[in-house]
């Protein structure tokens, strides 16, 4: 197409499929052909023909491929702009960079932007977003690896597979995708100069062309291949491209990089702004852009206009719900939405440690004294606590401890393990646990001792209400005003870990079972691997029309054959492509666990989206530039929500620092006469029912459960899920 139109007059818009808009009919005719003569390779041409029929139709509503072309047109207008640098989809100004030596990276600041259309009409959606790009090297981070210890060239190639990285000569900047490592290769190889029409080595053209003088080019370093996914070359095929990996910058972080917590908490200083900063950021990014002609010319020609300034819409709070402990009501902090476990604080629903045991590496100072810790706080929780056994391993070994646990702490039967390890680190905790959770069937609780030592009254608290909640117990309630037996249902993917099934990614699923919401049957199961729909890999395999039917089972146990008259489930995850994918799979598949349940019940299907730019804030009435995060509880089921099927959003968390975001919800699917204000205050309601946090969470409490669950259980239980013995408690935690 874009060969048929270069050099003529027309503004044109093309949408990479099938619809063409320009801005006036090309040679004045509603039809319009050209026949092209194209290399197909090895000196043969084909020929090929565009033929395009123009058309002029109005509809009252606007359609997918309208949004698209603003969409296209939008980021045309970005790709123009000098100082924005294309980093996968989305475009960050490197000039506004904030550096971070101590760190060796640069935060590049960015402007997201979506247009949909909601029921106030096309709105674009704009947040501020930013780029982790590292100024150490990839030679860099080979170097260090292998200095570490040897790295085998098959483990380097899959690090760095489908890897983004910043070639440091490029003017404009540019981001390119790794596919491999060529270590076959390195800057003394030669190839031949097409341009030249000479053989020259990778080192002397990069010399040439950009003046480069890095000593490292004489290292003996493997190359970078890229291969382009729109370019050919002269042969019609992939142009592939080749570069120095001394030369580009990583973008990105590493899990190491992830789980550094101090640097975490740098960052994020950086990069979580207040809402008056933020959107003072945006302002200044949109002005930018509609000051900015390159940008402007590619809208103004369609008759697009953009606003710099922000929709204001009505939204309303939810009432707080009544939570209660072992004395009864607790008082909640109005502006947060939270409460605390201090002394005197009976639990609702405590657990007895009759039988319990404490497995250590040695016993040490610290692990006394935190033990007598949890005594002295278990009598203010009003928690049964008998004197435990105490094993010492004696090393920190994986083995030391599956031995000890095998061979001695079984002759006690606890029905309760507390496990102490040196350090955080994947071992001995991914064996001791996998075998405890799967092979036995005990729910345990593991503390580190550099933990431990540290406020050991603060944790000892922390530590006993976790271990209370996996042995059955329950901290506190929420009275969700139901008038009639009602099961929420958790749904959530966890894609990979280190599962015995490689072609599987891990499905969680976490009912309740009571009307307070403090009982739960939770499990899991393979789903096809990186796909967002739950499907199992195999016909054999259980999926959700087993575990829901497995759970509405446990319901009518837990309640003395009671069945719910209505189920509500909320599924994490799912874009607006998958909706009608999970309507025919997931949804079909809780109504016919349903139907072989034989039971009158009433599915709600609902769609959790916590990945989502948009945000919304209060404002001063006194003073509109002024203003502040949403209360906990704030709901907006108007204006900028679809206008094709039912949806909310409701920001149930506070934050301490930067911008609050709230959740989207779409009820795919309603056979129940349940209103929107039931189910918002249902949304609520679960998400202060997260016994890992004195607070709501973002959302409901049994979709967070189902993702902790399924991603202990990839990336610990290595994909198997739980002795059954622990299906009715939270394990997991």
């Amino acid at each position: 197409v874009h060969l048929a139109l270069e050099g003529r007059p027309e503004k044109y818009g093309f949408d990479g499929d099938h619809l063409l808009y320009t801005d006036q009919l090309i040679d004045g005719a509603k039809e319009f052909s050209r026949t092209l003569n194209l290399s197909t390779g090895a000196g043969q041409t084909s020929s090929v023909t565009m033929h395009a029929k123009f058309s002029a139709h109005q509809k009252e509503q606007l359609n997918k491929e309208t949004i698209m072309f603003f969409c296209t047109r939008f980021k045309a207008g970005m790709m123009k702009q000098k100082d924005r640098v294309a980093i996968g989809s989305d475009y960050f100004d490197l000039g506004q960079a904030d550096k971070v030596p101590e760190f060796r990276c640069v935060l590049a600041p960015g402007l997201d932007c979506t247009v949909y259309v909601a029921q106030c009409g096309p709105v674009l959606g704009t947040d501020l977003m930013f780029k982790h790009i590292r100024t150490d090297t990839v030679w860099d981070l080979i170097t260090e690896m292998r200095r570490r210890r040897t790295v085998p060239e098959d483990h380097i190639n899959e690090m760095f597979s489908h890897t983004v990285v910043m070639p440091s000569y490029c003017d404009p900047k540019k981001s390119v995708i790794i596919d491999r490592v060529r270590f076959d290769l390195s800057p003394q190889s030669t190839f031949f100069n097409k341009k030249k029409q000479v053989e020259m080595s990778y080192a002397d053209y990069f010399r040439q062309q950009y003046g480069i003088t890095n000593s490292d080019l004489d290292k003996p370093q493997p190359l970078l291949e890229s291969v382009s996914r729109r370019e050919r070359d002269r042969d019609g095929q992939p142009k592939v491209t080749h570069y120095i990996p001394s030369l580009c910058n990583l973008t990105g972080q590493t899990d190491e990089m992830k789980q550094d917590t101090r640097r975490g908490r740098e960052l994020i200083k950086k990069t979580a702004m207040p809402p008056n900063q933020r959107l003072q950021k945006i302002y200044q990014n949109i002005g930018a852009l509609l000051r900015n002609p390159n940008f402007t010319s590619e809208l103004q020609p369609w008759g697009i206009e953009m606003t710099n300034k922000l929709l204001k819409f009505p939204a309303r709070r939810l009432p707080s719900p009544v939570l209660s402990n072992g004395e009864g009501p607790i008082s909640l902090r109005s502006d947060t939405e939270s409460w605390d476990i201090k002394f005197q604080w009976p639990m609702l629903r405590p657990a007895r440690f009759e039988s319990w045991a404490v497995v250590t590496h040695r016993q040490t100072s610290e692990m006394r004294e935190f033990i007598d810790k949890l005594f002295k706080v278990s009598q203010d929780l009003r928690i049964s606590l008998a004197t435990p056994k105490v094993f010492d391993v004696g090393d920190d070994r994986p083995n030391s401890y599956l031995n000890t646990l095998k061979n001695e702490v079984r002759h006690v039967n606890p029905h309760f393990i507390l496990v102490i390890i040196p350090r955080q680190s994947d071992e001995p905790y991914k064996s001791v646990k996998r075998f405890l959770s799967v092979d036995v069937g005990l729910p345990s609780q593991f503390v580190t001792q550099m933990n431990i030592a540290k406020d050991p009254l603060l944790k000892a608290t922390k530590v006993l209400v976790q271990m209370n909640v996996k042995l059955g117990g329950a901290p506190w309630s929420v009275d969700m005003k139901l008038r009639e037996p009602t099961m929420f249902v958790g749904l959530d993917i966890h894609h990979g870990g280190d599962l015995e099934h490689k072609g599987g990614s891990v499905a969680g699923c976490v009912a309740s079972l009571d009307r307070e919401g403090t009982k739960y049957y939770s499990r899991t199961f393979y789903v096809k691997s990186g796909q967002q729909v739950m499907v199992p890999p195999s016909d054999n395999m259980p999926g959700v029309k087993q575990i829901v039917g497995d759970a509405i089972k446990a319901f009518q146990d837990a309640n003395k054959g009671t069945s719910p008259k209505f189920l509500v489930v909320f599924r994490d995850g799912g874009s607006e492509g998958e909706l009608q994918q999970l309507d025919a799979t997931e949804v079909a598949d809780c109504r016919a666990a349903i139907d072989q349940s034989g039971i009158q019940c009433q599915l709600t299907f609902i769609v959790v989206l916590k990945k989502i730019r948009t945000r919304y804030f209060n404002v001063n009435p006194q003073n509109t530039r002024e203003v502040a995060n949403p209360y906990p509880g704030m709901v907006v089921d108007r204006h900028i929500v679809s206008h094709k099927l039912p949806e909310f959003y409701v920001c149930c968390q506070h934050v301490n620092q930067g911008s609050a975001t709230p959740t989207k919800y779409q009820v795919i699917h309603d056979s129940s006469q349940l209103t929107s204000d039931q189910i918002q205050m249902y949304v609520y309601c679960q998400a202060h029912l997260y016994f890992n946090w004195n607070g709501t969470v973002r959302t409901p409490a049994v979709v967070k459960y189902a993702s902790t669950l399924a991603k202990v259980t990839g990336v610990v239980l290595r994909g198997s899920d739980a002795n059954p013995r622990l299906h009715r408690l939270l394990h997991y935690l």
